[in-house]
């Protein structure tokens, strides 16, 4: 399995390598070990011209997920791209009673469900299942370690 991390960060350093691991400790949790992804740590401008681009809603948000497909019988499969606004993350985590790191790992693994074909809008009950899945993921990978310097 392979985690394809970058960062688009000037204000902010992040432990890439561990953010790395996390992602891959999602997809185990998920019951997609063998799975790869993308992921990209953005600004605020980068993530409002992603928002209007794709979605056509003129803010940054916080996470965006870029589906590559459905799941399939390879072993191997590329799931797509998550992308996440770090300031948009940080400015939000008190709002959801998380510190930094913990809403960096709640938005991961909203995203990376988002991959794997979980969609919250879809409908109340797909969106309960979903936040199911979510909380029960974050708390088997809880307590999150430092993941920004």
């Amino acid at each position: 399995m392979a985690i394809f991390f970058q960062t688009h960060l000037r204000r902010f350093s992040v432990r890439a390598t561990l953010i790395r691991r996390l992602a891959q400790a999602i997809l185990v949790q998920a019951g997609h070990p063998t799975a790869q992804l993308s992921l990209s740590f953005i600004g605020k401008t980068r993530m409002r011209s992603l928002n209007r681009q794709y979605r056509g809603r003129d803010y940054p948000t916080d996470v965006l997920a870029f589906p590559m497909g459905g799941i399939g019988e390879q072993a191997e499969v590329f799931l797509g791209d998550v992308v996440i606004c770090v300031p948009v993350a940080i400015g939000q985590a008190s709002r959801f009673e998380n510190t930094a790191d913990q809403e960096l790992l709640r938005l991961l693994v909203h995203g990376t469900l988002h991959l794997l074909g979980y969609d919250h809008e879809q409908s109340p009950r797909e969106a309960q299942r979903m936040q199911r899945k979510e909380r029960t993921i974050v708390k088997k990978l809880s307590p999150v370690p430092p993941l920004l310097i």
